[in-house]
């Protein structure tokens, strides 16, 4: 058996459906949700950050 590691975007059609198929097939396949530590990285390695000057400039960027 081997274990494999997939980055799945769950916001997007195709992401939904592939997790969709994947719950479907229970007796094969285990599924587990990276920890928010886990994200983070994911997140601040594919650039995906807010940059800000200071606390109310973050949250006036929040808020738009």
């Amino acid at each position: 058996m081997g274990t494999y590691t997939v980055n799945i975007n769950e916001r997007t059609k195709t992401g939904k459906n592939l997790v969709a198929l994947l719950r479907s097939l229970k007796g094969v396949v285990n599924m587990s949700k990276g920890t928010a530590i886990d994200e983070s990285i994911l997140d601040a390695n594919t650039g995906n950050t807010q940059k800000a000057k200071n606390a109310k400039d973050l949250i006036s960027k929040c808020l738009d």
